[in-house]
């Protein structure tokens, strides 16, 4: 396969997912509004209909005395013929009166669920066949006479959800079609120049006096030198076998060897150039199909905005009617203003009502600068009917504003969905382009130094017909050609005359070994997966707890809400520790399959239990199977990352982790909604075995690093309490990892929420804070794993991002309001995402210099634990502090740690001499 195919290919493919997975999000975000719209208009009709059974009940009467309550219901009914059913229940949930003789869709039990959810006597629920609205019927002593619903059938919902999708899908595939060519084209043209040069070098390999293009001209000088070394030991190793000896193929199996490096400046020039296209391609996709969907569920909701519209005319309409027909003229109506108020308060999509002759004669709200007839085209008009006479009209204006502010929320949550469809693109992009374009060249690159050196003893798999692939294949054939001509030389009686080749050459005797690369990209888009399966539950996971039955009586339920919580993190303290060492001893992918056993059996276990004992039991198996895989992703970044790119590479790393934290928080509430909240639980397990079979194929079987500890390397507690007299180590864990963690745990986790809640913002509008936070997270760890390495130090990148975070949160602790916690969820973002690269990296570094002594993996371990310790110690401390002196208290807390902490870590560093405080990340 030639470069270009290979890389088209690859792209397509990733357009494909990008476009099939934010048309299935679209799709669900519409259904979900739609719903939303369809429930709210059924709530008015259920209101309209139950306030004169509630009128009766008030004064003590049952309510299957109302002589005319089938006329009721029935006039309600012809509101919307869509309608399967209203019906009139007694409160043990027996049908009283009914519109139809289908059967109602819900039971008793189901009724008082709902009923206790809802507020101001309303509630809704959802069956498999229908949507039902509610209101509840209260007598005189406020207990629950009666209860009216409104049943709409689902089918009807659903032939409307399928129209719209059918109108995505076709867009879908057009837009694939069209940008897969596009692709195609734009692909030709800015590979044209790297496959012009490769081919040419592919064809003139031994010529040293070609000029090979700019970008490629130390991989040709590398090439060039590698052939003289070559040719000088087929020379000498032909001269040392006899004359009448053939050279036979090398047999036996073939071992493998793991092997790690830096991307090469050809790599890096190579993939510069499709960078922009690719981003460029990608956003126009999702960009494209997010306008194609916005305009499509526009225009699917305008026909339900119109019926809410006059629904709300009708019954002003009926209102007024009425009375008219009592025999009261339009000019002595009393109290036809303080009406129509109430209509306007309760229908906040409504900003003027009118009742209009040839002239207003009775107006409530914001009237439109514009004249009477002009008014009669703009509005909805309901024509008020007497004795089957239209005597006047009923003007109703829609509030724009309010509709604004609604589809506001829409483009909202599609940008969001469009976001959370582009991080999965990035991670899909890396491995895209890791496995078609730079890890080949990088291949090519690293066995030419190899053989320029003199380095016969590897090869590399090589199956295509690019350039690149007939270079490595011709270059693993010259290790091949010279091993079989080594083993025939040891073979003679005076085979000891080839140790002459050394130290100029290595060659082996036999078959060279095939090498295995390693990198990032290898683990970012199972580790994306995890990390969302891990979230996709956090929007609704207290409350699943809380429906639960609950054994455990005696306990406060706020406490029984928090055990699983609870069982997750303890789970987590005590895994953490031991995920390097058994990572060292099994293997980096063997350790992230055994993590997705318990992960997966953990969702499983969430589908299917009753109970909250049984939640807690499987919350162990869950924080268990994220501690082992998370880790272990990360200590293969540590291991297969060269150590001067390691900073760049946990920079990174927390940029797919946290990808995939903002993907399952956004999507997680959107899939509930539609699919209910245990089907989550399943995609939750899905996504894991996904990312376990994605790890078996992109990781080697055992881990490059195969040393293990042994028992006397193992730290014993006056060890470790050495470490923490290690002013570097101690300033770093206690001045920068641990506020950071208490930060990110405490603040996000606990304090935002609830601060936004006492600024009067609405769930949606705390969930896009938090969003913002985990964005800004992923842009600044994006923004350090792309700078060059060595450039900066770990020091003032360090110092930089806790002094950004602990000062906006203090801002916002002093002066709060909603732009200080924005401002908040900014700086605090941006500077956790600076700081958890550099502070991985820094541990590391002392785990293998100075703290060598008591072992890298007791080191890490010991950071973990202690990051664990904290974050659950600083809730017990700021959550005390929050009850007793408020929200902002707390956060002031939070700030006041992380900014002592980072002082502390810097006055460490100006006071100590011989620690480089701007000498390159190496600090």
């Amino acid at each position: 396969m030639t470069l270009l195919l290979r890389v088209w290919l690859a792209l397509t493919f990733v357009l494909a997912i990008v476009i099939a997975i934010l048309a299935v999000l679209v799709k669900l975000q519409n259904e979900a509004v739609y719903s939303q719209l369809l429930r709210q208009r059924l709530s008015v009709i259920a209101a309209a209909t139950a306030a004169p059974f509630r009128s009766v009940s008030e004064l003590g009467l049952p309510i299957a005395t109302i002589r005319n309550a089938e006329a009721l219901l029935n006039r309600a009914w012809q509101s919307d013929p869509a309608i399967s059913n209203i019906v009139l229940l007694d409160p043990s949930g027996k049908v009283v009166w009914s519109v139809s003789d289908e059967p109602v869709p819900f039971n008793t039990h189901q009724m008082a669920r709902a009923m206790e959810e809802g507020s101001n006597d309303m509630w809704d629920l959802e069956t498999a066949t229908a949507l039902v609205s509610g209101a509840g019927i209260l007598d005189e002593s406020n207990e629950l006479s009666g209860a009216l619903a409104v049943i709409y059938p689902m089918k009807e919902l659903q032939s409307h959800n399928s129209l719209v999708s059918s109108q995505i899908r076709m867009a879908a595939l057009a837009l694939l079609a069209g940008f897969s060519a596009l692709a195609y084209v734009a692909l030709r043209y800015r590979l044209r120049p790297t496959i012009r040069a490769l081919d040419d070098i592919a064809r003139h390999a031994e010529d040293s006096s070609m000029v090979a293009a700019r970008d490629f001209a130390d991989l040709h000088a590398t090439l060039v030198t590698g052939t003289a070394k070559y040719r000088v030991a087929m020379a000498k190793l032909t001269a040392l076998m006899a004359a009448d000896r053939g050279v036979d193929p090398p047999a036996g199996v073939q071992g493998a060897d793991v092997i790690s490096v830096p991307d090469c400046p050809t790599a890096i020039a190579v993939s510069r150039r499709l960078t922009l296209l690719i981003a460029a391609l990608v956003l126009g996709t999702t960009a494209s199909l997010g306008a194609v969907a916005y305009r499509s569920i526009d225009q699917s909701f305008a026909p339900e905005l119109e019926r809410r519209t006059r629904l709300i005319g009708s019954i002003a309409n009926d209102a007024i009617a009425r009375t008219l027909q009592a025999g009261v003229p339009f000019d002595t109506m009393v109290g036809g203003q303080d009406f129509f108020r109430s209509l306007l308060r309760d229908f906040p999509e409504i900003s003027y009502f009118a009742l209009v002759t040839n002239r207003p004669i009775l107006a409530v709200g914001d009237r439109p600068p514009i004249t009477t007839p002009a008014m009669l085209q703009a509005g909805t008009v309901v024509p008020i009917v007497v004795d089957g006479k239209a005597i006047a009209n009923l003007v109703v204006i829609k509030n724009a504003g309010y509709l604004s502010r609604e589809f506001r929320d829409v483009i909202l949550d599609l940008l969001v969905v469009t976001l959370v469809t582009i991080l999965l693109a990035v991670e899909l992009v890396s491995v895209m382009t890791n496995h078609s374009l730079a890890g080949p060249l990088n291949r090519l690159d690293y066995i030419l130094k190899l053989q320029a050196a003199g380095d016969f003893s590897q090869r590399i798999l090589a199956n295509g017909v690019s350039a690149v692939d007939r270079l490595s294949q011709a270059l693993s054939l010259r290790a091949e050609r010279l091993g079989a001509m080594m083993a025939v030389v040891r073979g003679l009686p005076d085979g000891n005359r080839a140790a002459q080749l050394e130290p100029d050459f290595i060659i082996p005797a036999g078959r060279p070994l095939i090498m295995r690369f390693c990198s990032l990209s290898d683990v970012r888009l199972p580790l994306f997966l995890i990390a969302a399966a891990d979230s996709f539950s956090l929007s609704f996971f207290s409350l699943y707890v809380r429906d639960a039955d609950n054994p455990m009586t005696l306990l406060n339920p706020g406490i029984v809400i928090s055990l699983p919580l609870a069982a997750y993190l303890i789970a987590i303290v005590v895994g953490s520790p031991y995920a390097r060492p058994l990572s060292r001893r099994f293997g980096h992918r063997n350790l992230f399959l055994l993590a997705a056993i318990p992960g997966a059996l953990a969702n499983l276990g969430y589908f299917i239990s009753n109970n909250v004992v049984e939640i807690v039991f499987f919350s162990v198996l869950s924080g268990t199977g994220y501690a082992f895989a998370s880790l272990s992703c990360q200590d293969y970044v540590i291991d297969a990352a060269p150590k001067e790119e390691r900073g760049q590479a946990l920079g990174l790393f927390h940029v797919a982790l946290f990808g995939g934290f903002y993907a399952g928080t956004a999507l997680g509430g959107v899939i509930a909604d539609r699919l209910g909240e245990r089907t989550v639980f399943l995609v939750c397990a899905a996504l894991i075995l996904i990312s376990a079979a994605m790890i078996t194929q992109m990781l080697p079987a055992t881990s490059h690093v195969s040393a293990v500890a042994k028992p006397s390397d193992r730290a014993r507690l006056g060890q470790l309490l050495e470490a923490m007299t290690d002013g570097k180590f101690a300033t770093l864990l206690f001045g920068i990892i641990l506020p950071q963690t208490i930060l990110d745990q405490v603040f996000i986790s606990y304090l935002l929420s609830l601060q936004m809640n006492a600024l009067g913002a609405s769930t949606a509008d705390t969930g896009r804070m938090m969003m913002v936070y985990f964005l800004m997270v992923i842009l600044s760890g994006s923004l350090y794993g792309r700078l060059p390495a060595g450039k900066i130090s770990a020091v003032t990148i360090t110092v930089a991002g806790a002094l950004l975070g602990g000062v906006t949160l203090l801002a916002a602790a002093a002066m709060t309001s909603g732009w200080t916690m924005l401002a908040a969820a900014i700086g605090t973002g941006l500077g956790y995402g600076l700081v958890t690269g550099p502070q991985t990296a820094t541990v590391m570094e002392l785990a293998e210099g100075r703290l060598v002594h008591i072992g890298s993996e007791k080191i890490v371990g010991t950071v973990r634990v202690m990051e664990r310790l904290g974050s659950v110690a600083g809730l017990i401390v700021i959550a005390g502090v929050a009850g007793t002196f408020g929200y902002s208290a707390g956060m002031g807390l939070i700030a006041v740690l992380v900014l002592a902490g980072v002082g502390t870590y810097f006055i460490y560093h100006v006071a100590s001499p011989g620690l480089p405080i701007m000498d390159g990340r190496k600090a």
